[in-house]
């Protein structure tokens, strides 16, 4: 980030989010995010001052997290879409995310389904680490997996500190006291249970 003031990270920004065609790479980008994020104190009050999302915000700064190496790819453009590097981001073993990464820089389709099938044979999908735990479950565990939507869950992780207690010892106690009272409540179910 040497180099750079607010008034430069913001022209950055300006320059290459509010119009179609980029001119600088992505990594170059995410470092002026990363800066003024520093500068405003957090990616909520530099959402408010551009105009831009903090999930934009926060994808441009996950990018900065990759490997050396696939940052040099980024830089190079030979990866330059920002929903690749931050499904890259993603893969948490970095010997799998350069792989991938020169996978998807060597692909000729840039159609989005492709890119995600690359990537999720690359690395393990959320569902499919669901099954694995499910799977390899002990007779005596019951598991539940419950999706939160992360506003819920940072909700939910405020609570159970003011209890002393972590997210699961949480929800724990709430089902519990739920099915110890005589209480109905209709749910409505999109999928059937498992």
């Amino acid at each position: 980030m040497n180099g750079l003031d607010e008034k430069k990270a913001l022209a950055i920004i300006f320059a290459n989010t509010k119009r179609k065609k980029r001119t600088a790479d992505l990594i170059t980008i995410a470092n002026s995010f990363e800066y003024l994020t520093k500068t405003y104190s957090s990616p909520k009050l530099l959402s408010k001052k551009i105009g831009l999302s903090e999930e934009i915000i926060r994808e441009f700064r996950k990018i900065l997290n990759l490997a050396a190496e696939v940052k040099d790819m980024i830089k190079s453009r030979k990866i330059d879409r920002l929903d690749v590097a931050y499904r890259l981001s993603k893969i948490r073993d970095e010997k799998i995310q350069i792989e991938a990464a020169y996978k998807l820089s060597n692909l000729p389709s840039k159609d989005i389904r492709d890119i995600e099938r690359i990537i999720s044979t690359m690395s393990m999908s959320i569902e499919d680490s669901k099954r694995s735990i499910i799977d390899e479950k002990l007779k005596a565990l019951h598991l539940f997996i419950i999706d939160f939507e992360e506003s819920d869950y940072e909700n939910i992780k405020k609570r159970a500190k003011d209890h002393n207690k972590s997210p699961a010892e949480l929800i724990k106690d709430v089902m519990l006291n739920w099915l110890n009272s005589n209480n109905e409540i209709n749910v409505k179910m999109d999928h059937p249970i498992v």
